[in-house]
């Protein structure tokens, strides 16, 4: 079978679906993954045949721009780059990897064009969400900065909101540039594009478990959900004798990541060495840019560009980090507390989840200071009911393989409906 793997977004987008990719191929699959040429070098370690889709600088030129990681700047931000000629080019180039009658497409949330090649060429397609948050349900609101829609309020109200957040927040920005595209395309005109248009009709795969988020009444039909994929470019790889050493004379660190495109956080590296100082703990930050570090580190405290997080985390304490879902789940794994500084995005909701958990504590940008943070990081780590709840979610998160299962659903829901 011909799969065509649509990656749109960071590494937390990106990860995953290399680990599906690799994971659909040990079952005889060509794979074809697609995605920003930012990622060349990861999809070469990971052996998969790559056809970049906008460059390396398109990438950065996202990465550089502050309002990225506003908690609405950056949601509008994503939404004008899908409504581009970008759209247009990347389906072009899927139509041309195009194998009639033995091909499948997967794609990310905002893989919109394998949306668009399924409705012209009839190709079955699996949209892929990483988190939750991407549901507008009623019954379950994700939660997002700004908007709060407590559990009493009944339904027909909560509904009313998403419609008004479609139409005027959300269809404004796509609508215009998608629906051209689709005109010139033979297709009819769209809306509540996030609401219901970006799920495909064909198979919706949650990577995630129920425990995180149930299956809602108003998610998409037909809705499977999978454990969390847990890929991060580990394979059987060993820590590096840099990461080793520091290691064996700093044992039990914290560790703080503000996200892996997250070209802005000067302001949170400064008060995490701040607040490691206070605690009198070892740290390790974790950034590829490092020039938002402070100018000085003592000794205690560590800089890397990567390291894989499921081969570091069972050595740490604790882990700092934006309230990624890919990052959450590696600390659930590993069964360490977490503190969460959501930004933008599915953060918010990723960050009360874990907090409802019981392995994690949310602090909001505006008071993330490093007395908040030392107090919040010393509570945690005192506190005999945080580790048991930790060491527990640990184990649930090591009963399933997502990207097993993923694969499963895939080729039993869309494979073996072909043949």
């Amino acid at each position: 079978m011909n799969i065509l793997i649509l990656a749109v977004g960071s590494y937390g987008d990106v990860l995953p679906l290399v680990g599906l990719g690799r994971e659909l191929r040990t079952h005889g699959h060509t794979i074809t993954l697609f995605t920003n040429g930012h990622f060349a070098s990861l999809m070469e370690q990971a052996q998969l045949h790559f056809v970049p889709l906008g460059s390396a600088e398109d990438y950065d030129d996202i990465a550089d721009n502050p309002d990225l990681w506003h908690p609405h700047k950056g949601w509008r931000l994503i939404m004008q780059r899908l409504a581009s000629p970008q759209l247009r080019e990347a389906y072009r180039v899927l139509c041309r990897h195009i194998r009639q009658g033995d091909t499948i497409m997967v794609s990310s949330t905002l893989g919109f064009s394998a949306r668009l090649v399924q409705e012209t060429h009839s190709i079955p397609h699996a949209t892929v969400h990483f988190s939750p948050g991407v549901f507008h349900s009623a019954h379950a609101p994700p939660k997002m900065p700004n908007l709060v829609l407590p559990d009493w309020l009944p339904i027909w109200f909560k509904r009313g909101c998403w419609s008004l957040i479609n139409h005027t927040v959300i269809d404004p920005v796509l609508k215009p540039y998608l629906n051209t595209f689709r005109r010139e395309l033979g297709l009819p005109p769209v809306s509540r594009i996030f609401h219901s248009w970006a799920h495909s009709p064909d198979l919706v795969v949650g990577m995630f478990p129920d425990w995180f988020a149930p299956v809602q009444r108003d998610w998409p039909s037909g809705t499977h959900l999978t454990g969390f994929p847990l890929y991060d470019e580990a394979h059987d790889a060993e820590l590096t004798a840099s990461v080793e050493l520091f290691l064996e004379a700093h044992s039990q660190p914290l560790v703080y990541t503000p996200g892996s495109a997250n070209k802005h956080g000067r302001s949170f590296f400064r008060e995490a060495a701040e607040a490691s100082q206070q605690l009198g703990r070892p740290a390790i930050f974790l950034t590829r840019y490092p020039e938002q570090l402070p100018p000085s580190l003592p000794k205690s405290i560590r800089h890397f560009a990567y390291v894989p997080l499921s081969r570091l985390l069972p050595h740490c304490t604790a882990l700092i980090h934006h309230g990624g879902i890919g990052t959450c789940s590696q600390a659930m794994r590993a069964g360490i507390p977490q503190l969460i500084q959501p930004l933008a995005f599915d953060q918010f909701d990723n960050a009360a989840r874990t907090v409802t958990l019981g392995v994690g504590k949310m602090i909001l940008s505006r008071a993330f200071r490093s007395p908040l943070i030392a107090r919040t990081l010393e509570g945690m780590l005192a506190n005999p009911d945080t580790h048991q709840r930790c060491q527990h979610l640990a184990q649930r998160v090591r009963e399933t393989n997502g990207l097993s299962l993923a694969c499963q659903i895939i080729q039993k829901q869309l494979i073996n409906r072909i043949f």
